[in-house]
């Protein structure tokens, strides 16, 4: 992870007020020249993984499965906004970033110690744009999705009682705001613990507290499917879990999230696997809708796709100047909000660098990261990451 480095306030407290005139009387545009602007976004990375993970999703949406037209045209608007929220992302990371270094909240990258990528000043805290951006997505989703004109073409398409549906819809919608509430609450967490440095035993409960508002107002089904290899054990294929489905859920919310944060420390790795996985949620939620006669479990997966589109668009943009090597760090912001709104959709390292070499040693740390180098040897920081998101990718397969 980043060492990231704030002005003291000793340092603070001893300018002279010669100094305090001096620095007033330097233009803003002086202030923003001492800041050299970040490395561009690496777009062909990016077009390579959509072409990647769009070709499989869309051809399941629209050819291999008969999904009604209505539906599909309501994750095509998402889709729509989630491309709108890529290109709002990737042009205001930059802006944020010369914000924040004026602010000190900045880091070196570890990893290059000794290099003179090392020396350089890395704007961090930049998930706060993914999640703002996010948020005014989803919020915005709110009028073509959650309205009563909005779903009367479903309503006579799916052939659901009028009443019936709009108070499913109320439900819904309901359980959307509080899940928004959740994922604002969580951002808003982690951007505290970025400025803070809180410690980590308080850390590990920051999500229960903002698990609150989806616990209070979930009033879903409390049955989970049991894994296929797990069946033949327990003896069933869905298991209801009753009152305890909402411990299931706070604890869910505070795996889920702690799990981002702690899978991380190399350029890319963070937001790579909350791409992976984001990609992989959607393809699910395709197959599930394409595979079911039920109208409610089809529209509760596509509210499932309403949130991960979202996510995975603006995760992309912060991805492009994330990657290695990185011009900004995601801070605990990004991984706390990724890790909330994964768990809403669920629901509803140490290295040792050699700079002559540019390589990475595992050390005897129990994380993943270290595993991998002790297992397949020396690696630089971008071949590292990449074999962790190949195999993140694959593990389900397995």
């Amino acid at each position: 992870m980043a060492a990231r480095r704030r002005a003291s306030s000793r340092a603070t407290a001893t300018v002279t007020a010669t100094d305090t005139d001096k620095s007033k009387s330097e233009t803003p545009t002086k202030q923003e020249h001492a800041d050299p602007p970040i490395a561009p976004p690496k777009s062909g990375l990016i077009f390579k993984l959509c072409l990647f993970f769009a070709i499989p999703y869309f051809y399941l949406l629209f050819y291999h499965y008969k999904i009604e037209s209505e539906l599909q045209r309501s994750i095509l608007i998402n889709a729509g906004l989630s491309l709108a929220g890529f290109f709002i992302t990737q042009k205001m990371i930059p802006v944020a970033s010369r914000y924040v270094l004026r602010r000190n909240l900045f880091g070196y990258d570890i990893n290059k110690k000794g290099t003179p990528q090392g020396t350089i000043k890395v704007p961090e805290s930049l998930g706060i744009v993914v999640g703002a951006v996010f948020l005014v997505l989803a919020i915005l989703f709110q009028y073509f999705n959650f309205t009563a004109d909005s779903n009367i073409a479903i309503v006579e398409k799916l052939g659901i009682a009028k009443n019936d549906f709009l108070g499913t819809v109320a439900e819904w919608l309901v359980e959307y705001n509080a899940a928004l509430a959740s994922i604002c609450f969580m951002l808003l967490l982690g951007f505290v613990d970025d400025v803070l440095d809180v410690p980590w035993r308080v850390k590990l409960i920051l999500p229960s507290f903002a698990a609150l508002p989806l616990l209070m107002a979930y009033a879903g089904h409390t049955s989970i499917i049991i894994p296929k290899p797990l069946v033949p054990y327990v003896g069933l294929e869905i298991l209801d879990l009753g009152w305890i489905y909402k411990l299931y859920m706070f604890l869910l919310a505070v795996f889920c999230t702690n799990s981002i944060n702690i899978h991380a420390g190399l350029n890319g790795l963070e937001v790579g696997q909350t791409v992976v996985i984001a990609s992989a949620i959607l393809l699910h939620n395709i197959m599930q809708i394409g595979a079911s006669l039920d109208p409610e479990y089809k529209q509760a997966h596509a509210f499932s796709i309403y949130l991960v589109q979202p996510l995975l668009a603006t995760s992309l943009a912060l991805f492009s100047y994330n990657w290695y090597p990185s011009s900004v760090f995601v801070g605990d912001t990004y991984t706390y909000f990724a890790g909330m709104t994964m768990a809403v959709v669920g629901i509803l390292g140490h290295f040792r660098f050699n700079p002559q070499t540019g390589l990475l040693t595992g050390t005897n740390d129990g994380t993943l990261v270290n595993f991998f180098l002790r297992l397949f040897g020396k690696m630089s920081e971008g071949s590292l990451c990449a074999a962790l998101l190949v195999f993140q990718t694959c593990l389900p397969d397995i």
